[in-house]
């Protein structure tokens, strides 16, 4: 069931559930623009890619991939902006029904077992069981990042477009009402300071952060890998000159189109693995994802199996954009990990392949803090913002939910370099 929130346009929480879109324009007279909403990036993809920048998770074709892919509960909307003829901005839109027992698991956030802490964990996931509504996030589920807004270079300043996508967000909300695309929560998701929103008290957003950005910036001293692990102190250089001992027996192959399809189930299994290990979970993919991904992407995904004994026991994912190494999803068994110690490997697996084609970083994203910061990733934090329609529950539920219910990891941020 949905939360039943009292609201000025009550119809948009009860309506029924056409799936198709209302409107495919309307006009936005402050700003002299009009809106044109898409579902199928196939019939704008050229408009588009002209528009976001020249990265591979900004692009049509990976869009397609989560159109092939996407769960039942998850579709994506695709925003043009014009002013005149040309397409001043693009904004990608993905509506949700978030179910929040399903979505968190406090426990996995925390290492502490006593009673007090196990206590407090269990009232918290009792607390949110019941919580259910439609949420329309400004950006990405699936990456960290901003991937939500992009403007035609000096069209409008930062602010106004804010205002901008406020504005055709209320008209979107009442037009939606009537089509499985209806919500009533906005997530506008990862901004770094630079482009984050100044004013979020008359945008009527609540900020919040969950957990920082890990880079690992390429020094240009290390032309191979031993140069980085000279870099190390030393206790560092010995911890991971162990996990490398470790991983001995373990055989790693590049995974091609050919050998994708067969291993593609697998890579789905050991992929889910690992997110039903994680504490927060907003949007998980159908098992054809990592075949329709490399349908798409082609020689731009690259993707890294661990053999044992001839077993696909772990994977990971990379894609290089112009420097910028972003690793992507990743999966392995993790019954062999503290034997083979087949995450940390993953981690400097991608240090070396970063060194071999000449990358500037490595994002590592979100998770595992602590063991990320151990191979020389650095925190960047990245912002949040949320608002209900409800102006009730959002000037006074939501702060208090995001103070108490938003989980945050403790971990000790490490410093392995000399």
């Amino acid at each position: 069931m949905e939360v039943k929130t009292k609201t000025k346009n009550r119809k948009s929480l009860w309506c029924s559930k056409s799936a198709e879109l209302p409107l495919h324009s309307f006009r936005l007279p402050r700003w002299n623009v009009d809106i044109l909403l898409r579902n199928d990036i196939g019939e704008i993809d050229d408009e588009w890619d002209a528009l976001v920048p020249d990265e591979v998770f900004a692009q049509s074709n990976y869009l397609k991939t989560l159109e092939l892919t996407n769960p039942e509960h998850l579709r994506n909307l695709y925003v043009l902006i014009r002013s005149g003829e040309e397409t001043v901005g693009v904004v990608l839109l993905q509506c949700l029904i978030l179910r929040f027992g399903k979505s968190f698991n406090y426990d996995n956030y925390t290492t502490d077992r006593s009673f007090w802490s196990r206590l407090w964990q269990r009232i918290r996931q009792v607390s949110i069981s019941w919580i259910t509504f439609r949420m329309l996030t400004v950006g990405n589920l699936y990456l960290t990042g901003q991937y939500g807004i992009n403007f035609k270079d000096d069209t409008f300043p930062r602010e106004e477009q804010f205002k901008m996508i406020k504005a055709m967000l209320k008209i979107l909300r009442k037009e939606l009402c009537n089509t499985s695309y209806r919500f009533t929560g906005i997530l506008y998701k990862d901004f770094f300071e630079k482009d984050a929103p100044q004013d979020c008290t008359s945008l009527g957003l609540n900020a919040f952060n969950i957990d920082p950005n890990m880079i690992l910036r390429i020094r240009p001293s290390w032309m191979t890998f031993d140069d980085y692990l000279l870099d190390m102190k030393s206790k560092y250089r010995v911890r991971l000159k162990n996990a490398l001992k470790k991983f001995k027996g373990i055989e790693r192959r590049v995974i091609d189109t050919e050998t994708l399809d067969r291993l593609w189930p697998g890579m789905y299994e050991l992929y889910k693995m690992i997110l039903d290990g994680s504490g927060f979970v907003l949007a998980m993919g159908k098992e054809r994802y990592f075949l329709e991904l490399k349908n798409q992407l082609q020689n731009n995904l690259h993707i890294e199996g661990y053999f044992l004994a001839d077993e696909l026991v772990g994977f990971y994912t990379w894609v290089l954009d112009h420097g910028k190494m972003d690793s992507h999803f990743i999966g392995f068994d993790p019954a062999l990990n503290n034997r083979y110690q087949i995450y940390l490997n993953i981690l400097l697996d991608l240090v070396k392949d970063a060194i071999t084609h000449k990358a500037t970083s490595v994002y590592y994203f979100r998770t595992a803090l602590e063991i990320k910061s151990s191979v020389g990733a650095e925190p960047h934090d990245m912002l949040c913002y949320f608002r209900h329609s409800n102006g009730f529950i959002n000037r006074v539920v939501i702060p208090i939910a995001f103070k108490y219910f938003v989980p945050q990891q403790t971990w000790k941020q490490r410093h392995p370099f000399k």
